[in-house]
């Protein structure tokens, strides 16, 4: 028996760990070798059988219309962990995927049989540490069986693990995972898959769609020089799509890698379908970033760019096609008043609560927020490596009521003070609005940049004057500080509020929208019900003043506040086993106190 030639050390259980899932691992790799080998490059004649032989417990996979495997691939396939096959031009980048068909055998024996181009016949049999393709035939190990009599190849797992039966042999779901994987092939090409088993050959045919009802299309951009998307096609249908077939499929060779869901509501996000392919030149790119597994790509140059392009046009297309929906306006500084007042009250009267028979030291509020300013400003990761990307995530906030001509200036610095970027934005921002800047990404080139700390600054002008200014640090090819631990701060009850709708788009409830608030999180998060009929009228009894709007606002908050406690006292009482109608009286006459004072202390 020989050796096999692994030059990295991975057990086929390891390599089994990385697939999100081993089943459809298992047709996307068997696949992927077989569509790289077809003899034509439209597959004319091109098929792939999966069968199941149950009175013999074995799984074969054997393909048609390929070129079989010649003495060099027939070696190369034998090197199950062979990364030098990342510069081939092939869907298959490390042929770690050979690790998957051992794993699903009790015995990891799997035998294998091709015929090249020549006609030349080859049989090899072998686990994932050792293989021979010279001492034994087909027939020693599965007597009767009928060697391969066509160009291609044939695979053998043999004895598959009774754990994985079940689902495997689900072909229904077998076959989904291949047209799913496989649909552009299908598509274009008129690419056979044959699943049989239980004794019945089955096509894998695609699902009918839903009618289209928006739909748009991008063909041959340029991305930031490595390549073109070749086809960009977004499109919102009519009715709920097959979840396997949801979002935004990124295509290499006919093969979708993954989908990009978007961020969007559950019923509208159901009917969203597209896909995007390349060119040659971003394809290859693409290739060197893909996960082995082929089920993903790492943080590198062309998929981040691809990524946020995507992101970008999908973003666009769901504005087009989302109904506006009414926003949820509140003051920072007032959920940042209501938060204290309730643990204020809770420090005096439940001090309990906070874990401790003390009241936490108190601390100067935070300043409110200019009214307009740069709301957000942070970086994608903290540390970066050379061939990763810069996403900047940047918003600008208009709280006033009137439209605001804006200049944003951002710069990026190496602490040396070198220069890596610098850009200008000239902004029109309606009243009481937001805006997302779209900041190209930044790259990193060992060849220019400086290892080490940068600093990163946006700097917002109504001209003439500066108004706002954020700044954010990252560090390159160099480990980020480890910040000294943070003095011990004085336990709060509440650290925040939140709002939330009990009511869907769609009309349908959530199943809390009965409820004034969500129950207290462990982190300290009470979720309050925006839409609930109370919290609604109480908004519109203002009558429209903003500065009364703003008090019941923080009054209905605080009373959410003091009935959480009021549920926490009870809880802690009950479980000490004091509970009983006079300690129920004091804790409902306590919480009324706290509300009493939480409606003198905002007058």
């Amino acid at each position: 028996m020989k050796k096999r030639p692994v030059n990295l050390e991975k057990s086929d259980a390891n390599i089994a760990e990385q697939y999100t899932n081993i089943y459809e691992g298992l047709q996307k790799d068997a696949a992927q070798n077989s569509w790289d080998a077809r003899v034509f490059k439209k597959g004319k004649d091109w098929k792939l059988v999966f069968r199941y032989i149950h009175e013999r417990n074995i799984l074969v996979i054997e393909d048609f219309g390929t070129i079989g495997m010649n003495p060099k691939k027939w070696v190369a396939y034998q090197s199950l962990w062979d990364t030098s096959k990342i510069d081939e031009d092939t869907l298959g980048a490390r042929g770690q995927g050979k690790f998957l068909f051992h794993y699903f055998s009790k015995d990891k024996l799997v035998l294998t049989e091709t015929i090249d181009e020549n006609g030349n016949y080859k049989f090899s049999y072998g686990t994932s540490e050792e293989w021979d393709d010279e001492t034994k035939k087909l027939h020693d190990f599965i007597p009767g069986a009928s060697s391969l009599d066509h160009q291609g190849t044939k695979i053998w797992i043999m004895s598959i693990k009774p754990e994985f039966k079940d689902e495997l042999l689900d072909y229904r779901l077998f076959m989904k995972y291949i047209a799913s994987t496989w649909w552009e092939i299908i598509r274009n090409y008129d690419a056979t898959f044959i699943v049989n088993f239980d004794g019945v050959d089955r096509q894998v045919t695609l699902p009918d769609l839903p009618g289209i009802l928006k739909e748009k299309y991008f063909e041959n951009e340029r991305i930031k020089g490595i390549g073109k998307i070749r086809n960009l096609v977004l499109q919102y249908r009519k009715e709920d799509i097959p979840e396997e077939l949801r979002g935004i499929a990124i295509q290499r060779g006919g093969m979708a890698i993954l989908r990009l869901l978007v961020t969007v509501e559950e019923t509208i996000k159901n009917k969203i379908y597209g896909y995007c392919n390349f060119d040659d030149d971003l394809e290859m790119e693409l290739k060197k970033c893909e996960t082995p597994n082929h089920f993903g790509f790492f943080n590198r140059k062309a998929w981040n760019h691809v990524r946020e392009y995507v992101r970008k046009k999908s973003d666009d297309f769901l504005l087009e096609i989302t109904p506006k929906k009414e926003r949820i306006e509140v003051t920072p500084d007032i959920l940042q008043k209501a938060a204290k007042l309730v643990n204020d009250l809770i420090g005096e009267y439940a001090p309990e609560l906070f874990g401790g028979p003390e009241k936490p030291p108190p601390s100067p509020p935070p300043p409110p927020p200019p009214p307009v300013r740069i709301d957000v400003f942070r970086p994608n990761q903290r540390k970066f490596e050379y061939n990763e990307t810069l996403l900047v995530q940047c918003e600008i906030a208009n709280d006033t009521n009137d439209e605001k001509n804006l200049l944003l200036c951002l710069n990026i610095k190496h602490v040396n003070n070198t220069e890596k970027d610098r850009s200008r934005y000239v902004i029109k921002l309606p009243q009481q609005s937001r805006k997302k800047i779209d900041i190209p990404l930044i790259d990193f080139d060992e060849t220019k940049d400086k290892a080490g700390k940068y600093i990163s600054e946006a700097f917002l002008y109504e001209q003439p004057e500066e108004i706002h200014k954020k700044s954010f640090s990252f560090y390159l090819h160099e480990e980020p500080p480890i910040p000294p631990p943070s003095p011990e701060r004085g336990k709060a009850f509440l650290s925040s509020f939140e709002f939330l709708k009990g009511k869907k788009p769609d009309g349908t409830m959530q199943f809390f929208a009965k409820w004034k608030n969500l129950p207290i999180t462990d982190k300290g998060i009470i979720r309050i019900v925006w839409d609930y009929p109370e919290f609604v009228r109480l908004r519109e009894l203002t009558g429209g003043s903003k500065k009364e709007k703003n008090r019941e606002i923080l009054l209905y908050c605080a009373r959410c506040g003091i009935d959480e406690a009021l549920r926490k006292l009870l809880e802690l009482r009950y479980a000490d086993n004091t509970l009983d109608t006079d300690k129920i009286r004091d804790i409902k006459n306590l919480c009324d106190e706290m509300l009493y004072e939480a409606c003198v202390r905002t007058v």
